[in-house]
């Protein structure tokens, strides 16, 4: 019998995850705990220049030549590591692929959020792909060789560009799956007209209208038209949904609908975008956020009983700086560094758990200087 099924779990995947990435959680652990056989490990190519904003996500510098390129190449060969040191099949093959769903192993396809490294250049393809690499979102959050993206004024006339056009092709020789998410429609047009295999869409969600870059929030920026998925799924393609949750969820016919910690929710918006586009062309694509994002803050908790709380407040500000190549921006209050800090309710030198109450204890946030709460004690 196979170990999912022994334990009474129904065997998933997982078209986006950051478990272990954007979270120091054990990716080998989530998947043999909750009976996942299969994850899309979503490396956000851009990680080192984007960040928080009261709105969402934006771009805050400017990669120089060739760093993109290097913290890919680094960071790939760590999760290579990872994946072999905790005993994870790494899929790299549509048998692979078969062994973890009907066979019981845990599989790990690595993914690229935003096709960045490549730095405009078609050549770093094939070395991406011999490391491992089997999937590809075409752009993230910053300013792209490749396209254009939901999230900001068009820079390519609203579509891909030659290279992007150029890398969907490429894609196709090489074997990459082609993940459409966060690409402006026109991109997702152009690139449904240019390959030759189906593609994916790995996270957000589906209304009737397609979202603008214009529009207040990221999550309603990032919102797939009914049309387009269809579009995907007509191609043999599947669209993802993301666990996203709101604290005031939109019941509306074009609004999200979800809840923070709302599995029935979320299982509710899958289903329905089951009726619409065919249960064949619908997946989880979970980006780590909506009824799991709540657990995040008691890694603090947990770090307590093995650390001092300096040591605590170190790791997760200055040495994930370092980690990210990003020494003397981010996790620190300097002249030139990033202006962000969080003002709180309390000494946490004393008590660790005053951070792991989801924001509960936190009166002000600055997030790029910009101040994104402000409460009064």
């Amino acid at each position: 019998m196979r170990p999912a099924l022994a334990q009474g779990l129904v065997t998933i995947a997982d078209m986006h995850s950051h478990v272990g990435i954007l979270s120091k959680a054990s990716l080998a652990d989530e998947m043999r705990a909750n009976g996942v056989a299969l994850v899309a490990w979503a490396l956000p190519a851009d990680m080192p220049w984007i960040q928080p904003v009261a709105t969402g996500i934006a771009q805050k510098s400017e990669p120089a030549p060739g760093e993109p390129a290097a913290f890919f190449a680094r960071r790939i060969d760590g999760e290579n590591a990872t994946i072999a040191r905790n005993g994870l099949k790494r899929v790299l093959t549509r048998a692979d692929a078969d062994d973890c769903v009907v066979g019981g192993e845990h599989g790990v396809v690595l993914a690229a959020e935003g096709a960045d490294f490549l730095e405009g250049r078609l050549d770093g393809l094939a070395a991406a792909v011999a490391k491992g690499l089997r999937h590809v979102q075409l752009v993230h959050y910053m300013r792209s060789f490749v396209g254009d993206r939901q999230t900001s004024e068009p820079q390519w006339g609203g579509g891909l560009s030659d290279f992007g056009q150029q890398l969907v092709e490429a894609c196709n020789e090489h074997g990459v799956l082609i993940d459409l998410a966060h690409c402006a429609e026109p991109a997702i047009e152009q690139a449904l007209r240019i390959s030759k295999r189906p593609m994916v869409w790995s996270h957000s969600w589906v209304g009737s209208t397609g979202g603008r870059w214009q529009d207040s929030y990221g999550f309603e920026q990032r919102r797939l038209s009914l049309a387009r998925a269809r579009a995907i799924a007509d191609r043999g393609g599947v669209v993802g949904v993301w666990s996203f949750g709101l604290e005031r969820p939109n019941h509306r016919s074009d609004g999200w609908p979800v809840g923070r910690d709302d599995p029935k929710g979320y299982a509710k918006a899958i289903a329905a975008l089951v009726e619409q586009i065919g249960p064949d062309h619908v997946g989880f694509g979970t980006d780590l956020l909506g009824s799991t994002y709540v657990q995040e803050c008691r890694e603090f908790t947990i770090r307590s009983e093995v650390f001092t709380p300096l040591e605590i407040l170190r790791q997760a500000t200055s040495i994930n700086a370092e980690m990210m190549m990003q020494q003397g921006k981010p996790g620190c209050i300097a002249p030139d560094a990033h202006a962000d800090v969080l003002l709180v309710d309390g000494d946490p030198l004393q008590d660790m758990s005053l951070l792991a109450a989801n924001g509960k204890n936190l009166r002000m946030i600055v997030t790029g200087g910009d101040v994104v709460k402000d409460e009064p004690r």
